[in-house]
């Protein structure tokens, strides 16, 4: 069984894993926005409707790279199957995502800004109104807590089946497991800068990569710093990919990183004189 007929394709099926990987970058941003909401400003209901078409962009975005899927004349592994799911799975759940957001904006519009503005709230109709409000972003969030993951998973996937089934033949350019690390917790929203003062460094959830392997992954073009959250003062950034890092990454993707010669060989005990 084969999906797609290979006719009308917009997108070089060689690329669409780097396009999947854009999907994890996007939730990345929303996640990153969401936890910036803060019902007692002003501005709190406008910033909801806004995070709302966040979502509902990344639910067609998602959409579409699952249109582009269905046009690559592909045997449909198990692994193809899994990497269509995960896409279409994203785009609903960006969608539900939206929709709670939605309600966030309409909760907050009940609730007057000089009301929401003076905090601790008593107990009664301020607080309930905003507790729902908070409900519902709690499940926004939640939604699309491990879209990243998942769409990473599915480029992953995907690049796998198109080199099995000899559609893909990029070479990929030499780079450390460490480089390696760095480029697969980008995507996945697991890679920050931190400073203070003169000295940063670099954190991630994956496991310790340095300061030097994201400067050396600067200067080759592949990871650019965003601001993690967009306010005043801010100087937490999250690493993300450049187009060139998503081409190389991609590349990368169902293969693990060779620098040296197996330690094995290198270990190979000495020979015995026999006379």
């Amino acid at each position: 069984m084969t999906i797609g007929s290979g006719s009308g394709s917009s997108l070089s099926a060689e690329l669409l894993p780097t396009h999947i990987l854009v999907l994890a970058e996007e939730v990345t941003r929303v996640r990153d926005r969401l936890a910036t909401l803060e019902f007692h400003r002003p501005a709190a209901p406008s910033e909801s409707l806004a995070h709302a078409g966040r979502a509902d962009d990344l639910a067609g975005n998602a959409k579409a790279v699952r249109a582009e899927i269905g046009k690559v004349p592909l045997y449909v592994s198990p692994a193809v199957e899994d990497a269509y799911e995960r896409v279409r799975l994203l785009a609903t759940q960006a969608t539900l995502a939206g929709e709670h957001l939605r309600l966030v904006h309409a909760y907050l519009g009940e609730v007057l800004p000089q009301e929401r503005a003076h905090r601790p709230y008593p107990r009664g109709r301020i607080l309930g109104t905003l507790l729902e409000a908070g409900h519902h972003l709690q499940e926004a969030s939640l939604l699309i807590s491990l879209g990243a993951s998942d769409a990473i998973r599915a480029a992953t996937d995907f690049a796998g089946a198109l080199r099995a089934q000899k559609i893909s033949s990029g070479r990929p350019q030499a780079m450390s497991p460490a480089q390696h690390r760095a480029l697969h917790a980008a995507p996945a929203g697991r890679l920050t800068v931190e400073a203070s003062g003169d000295d940063e460094w670099a954190w991630s959830r994956t496991g310790s990569i340095s300061i030097a392997t994201v400067r050396s992954l600067e200067s080759r073009g592949w990871v650019r710093r965003e601001a993690r959250h967009p306010v005043p003062g801010s100087r937490s950034a999250r690493l993300h990919l450049t187009e060139a890092g998503r081409v190389e990454f991609a590349s990368r993707l169902d293969r693990i990183p060779v620098v040296s010669r197996p330690t094995a060989l290198a270990t190979r005990p000495p020979r015995t004189r026999v006379r």
